[in-house]
């Protein structure tokens, strides 16, 4: 039987980016409990937690910054819709990103300027338009593959192939 920093431990690697309401679901641990636990883990220099004013987000030590901000977006569908379009298609227009995923404009707009903001995505003018791009795709696609290879099994073929190819 695991103990519950070992069960929190092995969590956070299943699901880096994971919330702290999640695990105390996973595990089954109360509040009080799991904050013990995530001070203790944080104190260690095991985990670390990304806090912002809503939501608290836990990696384990090891993973670089780039990468918590990639697989915290991944957590989220719109920035996870707007991923999967972006590796699918070399470049699109806004709009074209808008009608892929099926959400408003400024939702779409408001995630895409996150995920420029963590240089994930790019964009270069072309005829007074942005287009849009993945800026690393190798690196995003084996990170997809390596913290969430449920995004390749539930994708088109398409990506799967591409995937496949990179």
């Amino acid at each position: 039987m695991e103990s519950r920093e070992e069960q929190i431990i092995l969590e956070i690697k299943k699901n880096p980016g994971i919330r702290f309401r999640e695990v105390m679901e996973k595990i089954n641990l109360s509040n009080g409990v799991l904050s013990y636990y995530v001070r203790k883990l944080e104190n260690n220099g095991i985990i670390k937690t990304k806090r912002t004013t809503r939501v608290s987000r836990f990696f384990i030590n090891d993973m670089t910054e780039e990468e918590s901000k990639l697989v915290s977006r991944l957590r989220q569908s719109t920035p996870k819709a707007i991923l999967i379009t972006l590796l699918e298609n070399d470049r699109l227009k806004f709009q074209e990103i808008v009608s892929n995923v099926g959400k408003a404009n400024a939702t779409v707009s408001f995630y895409l300027s996150k995920l420029v903001s963590d240089e994930i995505v790019n964009y270069k003018k072309i005829d007074l338009k942005k287009n849009y791009f993945i800026v690393e795709k190798q690196r995003i696609a084996n990170l997809i593959t390596e913290y969430h290879p449920d995004v390749i099994e539930n994708a088109s073929d398409n990506l799967a192939d591409i995937m496949s190819s990179l």
